[in-house]
């Protein structure tokens, strides 16, 4: 029913559209075509009048020429009394004789004329399209043309000249100012121009029919039946494009408005397009009167669409009552002007409780809790929204308890009251599973602001998705950025590292878990270090989706790694310099205790030999000295 009525009032609109448009349309047709037809009468009369009058005074002019030698006095008084501007100019285009009407027409007395060229009357932009060509060859038949003067005062305008070879040193010309037949014919095209702009342009089909066949159809009458326009023009307006089921219908409408029996006609028919196939069109046809030839005068729109909906709106129709009352959530309609329930379906009664005979003597308040009552009278009042806007609020089952429901409504005519058709769908589980699943989010939030490690998400194109706190002290300082949801990583992460992170990104998307150790060189010079881990995020389905990011500070442990690793090699280092210290020891002491050993072996055997002994004293301070520098080694090594 709603379907019904929104298209039973799109028709009725785009059917008084349609009417107006035609309306204007034959009027404007009308008025251009008799416009038109004067102003073509008018040129032609004017056409012949002048040509008549030319050719009359071209006569005269020709006799009165033959005749000058006999009688100046009688050239000059026709020349002078001419209504037409008759001047004469050399080759050199100086004015030798002009008559009154030429002074008249430019603005200019005798004497000022015959001080100028004719060059000096012509518009400078007519001059430089078409100069002036004057000789001796030249202007032997009469020639007619159009040239746009200059008067003494400046004003451009129009004439018809007619040139021709005077004698054998001047030509001869004859001037007609146009400049009102000008404006008539630009009338006459600005009106043909507002018809064919508004005809060609339409989005319906216009029509002009006379004895039967097309004299003009504009492009969209031509297109709604798979023509060109020309393609239709001469042929008869029934056979080609009417069904033939419909023909003698249309025949019937054609011939009547033809003999004068009605005026105008408003018929819908099925059309048959070029291809073969039928469509349905929709004409309004006046009769008029062209060249005293009745004519048809119409428009057509392709209703096609409609017929379609129509059909389509009877079957919905018979629908409509399956589909209210087998719909699986409860459905009711609510009187707007006192809110009673006037139908329900068998969802609404089982899940409220109610029976159906229960429902409708009920009004929507008996649902409502009454603390919702002011908000709900003033819903009522105003237009429901479009479906798809919906509202929440508390519906009461028959037991007495309370359910979250949400509301699609909209306003329709039923039975001729308006009223309010309604879905309600239940959504108290829903509500308590968002509320446990916000709880959720809520400690896993508290987890990840409380926790020493940064964590990021990311789609698969690497645009961040969420971060926790930890995540945005990271990045504002080492990239010395704001993060934000939706940023791309590529626009603030250093660019010499970006590359191998893509390469990490390819190994989580392909279900890798990825981890790494990377340092930041900090303002002071020192070093940061972090450990990272990469890991893929799926779904239900193991689907990847993207993938998390979890980075921790292990500056310290790595300071701790590098300060033992430097007392290692300090360690090392000294071990490898008591070694050398050793070798030297044993290296220096081994000869002068060498000596000694030898010289005590022969002071043995010769205690008196007081040469050994002085021997024996010297390699005694040499090794005292070696001990001295040993020592003094040591200490430098401390």
């Amino acid at each position: 029913m709603l379907v019904f009525n929104l298209l039973q009032r799109n028709w009725l609109l785009n059917t008084l559209v349609y009417i107006v448009i035609s309306g204007i349309a034959l009027i404007l047709l009308n008025y251009f075509e008799k416009k038109r037809l004067e102003a073509e009468n008018r040129i032609i009369d004017l056409n012949t009048a002048l040509t008549e009058r030319m050719h009359h005074h071209a006569s005269e002019l020709v006799n009165t020429v033959v005749k000058l030698e006999v009688s100046e006095e009688k050239y000059r008084s026709l020349i002078e009394h001419a209504s037409d501007a008759i001047y004469v100019i050399d080759f050199e285009g100086r004015f030798t004789e002009v008559n009154a009407s030429m002074c008249r027409m430019t603005g200019y007395n005798r004497e000022e004329l015959l001080q100028l060229k004719a060059t000096q009357i012509i518009d400078p932009e007519n001059l430089k399209a078409e100069p002036v060509t004057l000789g001796p060859d030249d202007l032997h038949n009469a020639v007619m043309k159009e040239r746009r003067f200059v008067k003494k005062n400046g004003q451009v305008f129009d004439v018809e000249i007619n040139v021709k070879r005077f004698t054998k040193d001047s030509v001869l010309v004859i001037a007609r100012d146009i400049t009102s037949r000008k404006i008539m014919e630009a009338g006459l095209k600005e009106a043909e121009l507002k018809f064919r702009t508004l005809a060609e342009k339409s989005m319906v089909g216009v029509y002009i029919v006379q004895k039967g066949t097309f004299i003009y159809v504009n492009p969209r009458f031509a297109h709604v039946f798979g023509y060109e326009p020309h393609e239709l023009i001469g042929v008869s307006s029934v056979d080609v494009i009417i069904s033939d089921q419909y023909k003698a219908t249309t025949t019937e409408h054609v011939r009547a408005r033809l003999s004068g029996e009605v005026e105008s006609v408003n018929y819908e028919v099925m059309g048959r397009c070029k291809d073969g196939s039928n469509n349905w069109v929709e004409f309004y046809g006046t009769r008029a009167k062209i060249d005293d030839e009745p004519t048809i005068i119409g428009s057509m729109i392709d209703i096609t669409e409609r017929k379609k909906i129509e059909e389509e709106l009877r079957l919905s129709e018979q629908k409509y009552k399956l589909l209210f009352d087998s719909n699986p959530l409860p459905m009711w309609m609510i009187a707007k002007n006192d809110l009673s329930i006037i139908a329900v379906n068998h969802a609404a009664t089982k899940h409220y409780g109610y029976t159906a005979e229960e429902f409708l003597s009920m009004t929507i308040k008996d649902v409502r809790p009454p603390e919702e009552w002011a908000e709900m009278y003033r819903g009522y009042a105003e237009e429901a929204p479009l479906w798809g806007n919906t509202m929440t609020t508390l519906h009461r089952k028959k037991n007495g308890s309370m359910i979250n429901v949400q509301i699609f409504g909209q306003d329709i005519i039923y039975e001729g009251r308006l009223v309010r058709l309604s879905i309600a769908n239940d959504i108290t589980e829903k509500l308590r599973s968002e509320e446990l699943l916000q709880k959720s989010e809520a400690n896993l939030q508290t987890i990840l602001n409380t926790t020493d490690t940064a964590y990021a998400l990311f789609d698969k194109d690497l645009k961040v998705l969420a971060f926790n706190h930890k995540a945005v002290a990271f990045v504002r300082g080492q990239f010395n950025h704001d993060p934000q949801n939706g940023d791309k990583l590529a626009d603030f992460f250093p660019p010499e590292r970006f590359p191998q992170f893509v390469e990490f990104n390819q190994q989580v998307l392909n279900g890798q878990n990825v981890s790494y150790e990377v340092d930041y060189v900090q303002a002071d010079g020192s070093k940061c270090w972090f450990y990272v881990r990469l890991f893929p995020i799926t779904d239900s389905h193991d689907n990847i989706l993207g993938l998390m990011l979890a980075l921790y500070d292990i500056t310290e442990r790595k300071n701790i790694e590098n300060n033992l690793k430097v007392a290692y090699e300090r360690i090392h280092n000294h071990i490898n310099r008591i070694k050398n210290m050793a070798w030297k020891q044993s290296h220096y002491m081994r000869s002068p205790v060498a000596n000694l050993k030898g010289l005590a072996g022969l002071l043995k055997d010769n205690p008196a030999d007081v040469e050994i002994l002085d021997y024996m004293i010297t390699e005694l301070e040499r090794l005292d000295e070696v001990i001295v520098e040993m020592a003094r080694d040591a200490a430098s090594h401390d």
